[in-house]
């Protein structure tokens, strides 16, 4: 990765240090129930009013958002503007099955995704990403405007402290889940801040996981899952042979401040080399983060990954960003501003000779991203977020650049 992108990332965060106020720091969440805490509903103690407490009623937890995005996309290659109008729907809903209030119980667990053009020239076909690494909304899903990521059953053990999942299991609610960056209705949207680009976080696929705290302050995971299924289709019927393993290691500190976590992996892709026939072709790498929350106006996080093989997924990334309360009376508001360096696949490593071999060498071109936006909460349960993103040579195409513009309304409950 080039050396001037990685300094910059260093010099910005390190530009931020002095400028933040010495505030007195309310440790955000204290370590124990870690795996309560991994658990996306249930947030983070400084998250807005609507998410201090996921609603419940008979052993339901449930929280949905629905949201209107408006979004102007200039691509220089192109010499155009396009304007796109979508509306998106997301939500969680956890279903005790078994009571046990000593151990956890078991849980059903239903994730569910859609989104809809509005106009007629608002394609809904996956038109909208922008470069092959990064799209600007993650979820504005293509083929499928509807689907299920996860329907997953959870059991807890050990007084809370262990964890099974099983089912259609969705990778990116459990490992590298940042807490600043991994939901584009709180946060940012571009995908590369959501989660890592280089992990791959399958849903929609037959998969399981276990997950165990150790001690007051580590926690860790290990799951495996089949890859293959698209969005939308059946999971179980999939005649792919691919799979995916990946483990995680996390460490909460200073008094549950700061959380860092590592996350290897290890994936067998089967790729299609023409005539109906596949190659099977293996894949390795990990990726680690830092979240901390300086004083109780500024958190902060740096992620990065690498993989072993570029042509057989994205080779590496560099992210870092911060999340900013810029006015104390207005404590749900703030500002998120994030960069990021990606280096990604290479698309003529698709494509192969008779003998498997690659028809051309990796490509070198970086892809970075700039993203800021502002949540801005109107009442307890809408906000508006007007953001812009900058994107560097998307899908690696030397001297072009593209910008996205917009706003979304978010109604959450």
């Amino acid at each position: 990765m080039k050396m001037n992108h990685i300094m910059s990332l260093a010099l910005a965060g390190l530009a931020v240090m002095p400028a933040v106020a010495q505030a007195e720091t309310k440790p955000c969440c204290q370590p124990g129930a870690l795996l309560q805490k991994m658990d996306l509903l249930n947030p983070a103690c400084d998250a807005p009013a609507y998410k201090v407490k996921a609603n419940q009623k008979a052993g339901s937890q449930w929280h949905v958002d629905v949201a209107y995005g408006y979004y102007n996309v200039h691509r220089s290659e192109l010499g155009e503007d396009t304007n796109l109008n979508y509306a998106l729907l997301h939500g969680h809903v956890n279903q005790r099955l078994i009571q046990d209030d000593v151990n956890g119980g078991t849980w059903l667990h239903v994730e569910f995704i859609g989104s809809w053009g509005l106009d007629k020239d608002t394609v809904h076909d996956g038109s909208d990403i922008i470069g092959s690494t990064t799209s600007f909304q993650r979820d504005l899903v293509g083929e499928h405007n509807f689907y299920f990521p996860e329907v997953s059953v959870k059991h807890f053990f050990n007084g809370k402290k262990a964890a099974i999942v099983a089912g259609m299991v969705k990778f990116g609610d459990y490992f590298d889940a940042v807490g600043i960056a991994n939901d584009t209705y709180t946060s940012f949207m571009n995908s590369g801040f959501c989660n890592s680009i280089v992990l791959p976080l399958v849903d929609s696929n037959v998969g399981a996981l276990a997950q165990v705290q150790i001690g007051k302050k580590n926690y860790v995971m290990a799951g495996v899952t089949r890859t293959g299924t698209l969005p939308g289709y059946d999971p179980i019927n999939s005649d792919s042979d691919g799979y995916v393993v990946m483990g995680e290691w996390g460490h909460y500190f200073r008094e549950g401040k700061g959380v860092v976590k590592i996350t290897p992996f290890f994936q067998m892709l089967d790729i299609n080399i023409g005539n109906g026939d596949s190659k099977h072709h293996r894949n390795g790498g990990v990726v680690g983060s830092v979240q901390y929350t300086i004083n109780d106006y500024v958190t902060v996080f740096v992620r990065g990954g690498v993989a072993a093989k570029q042509q057989y997924g994205d080779a590496a990334e560099l992210t870092g960003g911060l999340r900013a309360k810029l006015i104390p009376s207005r404590k749900d508001d703030h500002l998120g501003i994030a960069y990021g360096v990606f280096k990604g696949q290479n698309p003529a490593g698709w494509y192969y000779t008779d003998s498997g071999e690659p028809l051309a060498d990796n490509y070198h071109c970086r892809e970075t991203v700039l993203e800021a936006y502002y949540n801005l909460q109107l009442g307890r349960y809408f906000r508006v977020m007007p953001h812009i993103q900058y994107i560097h040579d998307p899908a690696y195409s030397d001297n072009n650049d593209s910008v996205v513009a917009g706003v979304q309304g978010v109604l959450s409950f």
